[in-house]
């Protein structure tokens, strides 16, 4: 009798676990979760961090790693949970409760549109974030003029977000990418561009 109860135990611990290395979603419905059954879990998809009953470090740190979205379910993040959270995917900065400039340079330089998402730019941020995605110039509040350079630079259409369009700035803008002379603003400015630069 003991025997068939404890079959019946490994058989349900071997199927959840088949369940979960398949779909780690699947943990949502796991009664007895236990921690190898959790990390399969977890390593199949980080957003089944959300179903495990009694999160671990190595747990939420597998989670991020995987999906960095995960970081929104930790219910103890470290800096060294959101480091790898941002650095698999900087987005993961937006759930990141205790932000340092560490952790906000990572997420621009993975991805220069997080930095919408930086609650104390700084111009060393912003600059990466810039060199990064150019069109991240939108999300500067403080724009300079090497910022603006830095991002046309990178990204022609970053002109767009560009609040005072000099004459360098147009011509970097349209060095970097020709079709961009349509958004230089004064079309006197334009003109010349496209006279000097013969487009």
């Amino acid at each position: 009798m003991m025997s068939d109860y404890i079959s019946t135990i490994i058989e349900s611990y071997e199927a959840d676990l088949q369940k979960v290395k398949q779909d780690g979603w699947a943990l949502e419905y796991v009664k007895e979760q236990t921690y190898e059954v959790c990390s399969a879990a977890v390593q199949q998809d980080g957003y089944a961090l959300h179903y495990v009953k009694e999160q671990t470090y190595k747990l939420c740190l597998a989670a991020v790693q995987k999906y960095g979205y995960a970081l929104q379910f930790v219910k103890e993040q470290t800096y060294e949970l959101c480091l790898a959270a941002v650095q698999q995917n900087g987005w993961a900065l937006q759930f990141v409760k205790e932000q340092t400039y560490e952790l906000c340079l990572a997420a621009v330089q993975k991805d220069g549109w997080t930095l919408q998402f930086v609650k104390e730019q700084t111009y060393e941020l912003c600059l990466a974030a810039v060199r990064q995605n150019g069109r991240a110039l939108h999300y500067v509040k403080e724009q300079t003029y090497e910022l603006c350079l830095a991002a046309v630079q990178q990204d022609g259409r970053a002109l767009h977000y560009v609040k005072e369009q000099t004459y360098e700035l147009c011509l970097a803008a349209v060095q970097q990418d020709r079709y961009v002379l349509q958004i230089v603003k004064d079309p006197l400015l334009r003109e010349k561009l496209r006279l000097e630069l013969k487009l």
